[in-house]
């Protein structure tokens, strides 16, 4: 009873520490405040973001595997950042003072670089298998919070982004690693321990082909690709003398709403084929792009809706895949989880910049058949990535069955093998030690193994084995041997 409850308390903490730092990063991410400062330019805004976001996940990336990392440190200097975000954001209001703004957006992204991955390791730590609904929750919540802190003044939204952060480090350091979780991590070391060589090699074969480099590759090729196909029907549907542009961005963020809700739900019902959501998130932004040139009106606007969609379930699972690739290893779970976070918003930029430049003078209609041809492409390749990531699947599939067929023959051999050498030992008459010599001798092996492995001596081997030949009535190993094969039975 109290470990559940140690577990279920532990959930809900971490679900709120991760909330609160998400809802701060999306302030900064979607910047609302930026367009009451006269002057600011967006753009530079989204540029000094992402850069410093990428800088912050390199150094949490390197930083972890080439130094002896604290998180304390980092989550230190992502404190420092975010304080000096909030006083450049204040600033920028309070003199209107775009560079101000510019700083803010940079302190802000290496703030959330520094601190998010500490939240992806530490909501692993806390409910063991259950970080996907820690991901689907958090983010939920944060969606939903971020509608209402973007419409505070700057005064407030500071005060709120102060507190929202300072609670989220307290939460970070203040619970501890749940009772349910201590007990699974004492079961594996036990497990662990009591693996025999064979199951070790295969286990550290199998981590090296699953490798985090490895398993996120695809997907995360597919987050680049989906977050720049965002950003461009973004600008065109904001952009677009025929849309709503209040009404576009409260739709993306209802559907936005309604993907993580389906991710939950997936979640909770005990599904973990990530790769089916990637494809369900493909099947949704493919029927807009697809079927509603169609339909004559609010095109833009309901196919950025549904790309929203794709996208924040992509951005979760990308998430969920980091975490599970890199279990067992803080290095890891820490790089990766920093490297995954940040790089579909520089994604995100470049689409936004790459349709500001087509659809200059106007040219909307062009942009979007631009965006419809680069999402056909899209669906090639991808189809195509499925194709072949379903063929290697077959291909481990088949080795795993051959080397468990190989396993279990030779399982039986040693099974035959040694109801051999008990028939030989009682049909002769073999002492204890002469029939574990017998059975280390058929298996082939040397003197010295044996004597390792018996604790006798060299000339005590000797006297075993000269007793044993001429029970047997053979006079070397190998003879030895073919009794024994003679001796298993045929069927």
């Amino acid at each position: 009873m109290t470990p559940n409850r140690g577990a279920g308390r532990s959930l809900v903490w971490a679900v709120a520490g991760f909330s609160c730092l998400y809802t701060v990063a999306v302030v900064f991410f979607y910047c609302d405040w930026l367009f009451d400062v006269s002057g600011a330019d967006p753009l530079f805004y989204g540029i000094a973001l992402n850069g410093a976001l990428c800088v912050a996940a390199t150094v949490m990336f390197v930083g972890a595997r080439q130094v002896r990392w604290r998180r304390g440190g980092a989550a230190v200097a992502g404190a420092v950042a975010y304080a000096v975000a909030f006083a450049m954001l204040l600033a920028a209001s309070l003199l209107n003072e775009p560079t101000c703004a510019y700083l803010s957006g940079a302190a802000a992204g290496a703030g959330v670089g520094l601190l998010m991955p500490l939240w992806f390791a530490r909501a692993e730590e806390l409910t063991a298998d259950r970080y996907p609904m820690v991901l689907g929750m958090g983010s939920f919540i944060c969606a939903v919070a971020a509608l209402g802190v973007d419409a505070l003044p700057a005064q407030m939204l500071v005060l709120v982004c102060v507190a929202l952060v300072a609670a989220s480090i307290a939460l970070l350091y203040a619970v501890p690693p749940s009772a349910s979780n201590e007990a699974m991590e004492m079961a594996q070391e036990g497990e662990k321990r009591e693996a025999g060589n064979e199951e070790r090699e295969g286990a550290k074969e199998t981590s090296e082909e699953a490798s985090p480099i490895t398993s996120l590759v695809v997907p995360g090729l597919y987050v680049l690709i989906l977050s720049f196909a965002y950003g461009m029907l973004d600008v065109v549907a904001m952009a677009s003398p025929v849309a709503d542009a209040s009404l576009s961005g409260f739709a993306s963020q209802v559907g936005g709403l309604v993907a993580i809700v389906a991710f939950i739900v997936y979640i909770n019902r005990g599904a973990r084929r990530y790769a089916v959501l990637l494809n369900v998130a493909l099947a949704v932004v493919a029927t807009g792009v697809l079927f509603l040139p169609f339909l004559p009106q609010g095109y833009s606007v309901t196919l950025v809706v549904l790309t929203h969609m794709g996208w924040e379930v992509a951005l979760l699972v990308i998430y969920t895949l980091a975490i599970g690739a890199a279990r067992g290893s803080d290095a890891s779970l820490l790089g990766w989880s920093a490297i995954v976070f940040a790089l579909p918003r520089p994604a995100l930029l470049a689409g936004s910049l790459t349709a500001s430049f087509l659809a200059a003078e106007g040219q909307f209609a062009f942009t979007q058949m631009v965006v419809v041809a680069f999402a056909l492409l899209y669906l090639i390749i991808m189809g195509v990535a499925v194709l072949r990531n379903r063929e290697q699947r077959a291909y481990q599939r088949a080795l795993r069955r051959k080397d468990e067929l190989i396993r279990r023959y030779r399982e039986a051999q040693r099974d035959l093998q040694e109801l051999a050498c008990e028939e030989l030992a009682a049909a002769h008459g073999l002492t204890k030690r002469e029939t574990e010599l017998l059975r280390l001798l058929a298996q082939g092996r040397d003197a010295s193994y044996v004597e390792r492995t018996l604790f006798l001596s060299r000339n005590t081997v000797k006297s075993y084995r000269k007793s044993l030949y001429a029970k047997l009535g053979v006079h070397s190993q190998q003879e030895l041997i073919d009794r024994v094969n003679a001796a298993m039975p045929v069927d």
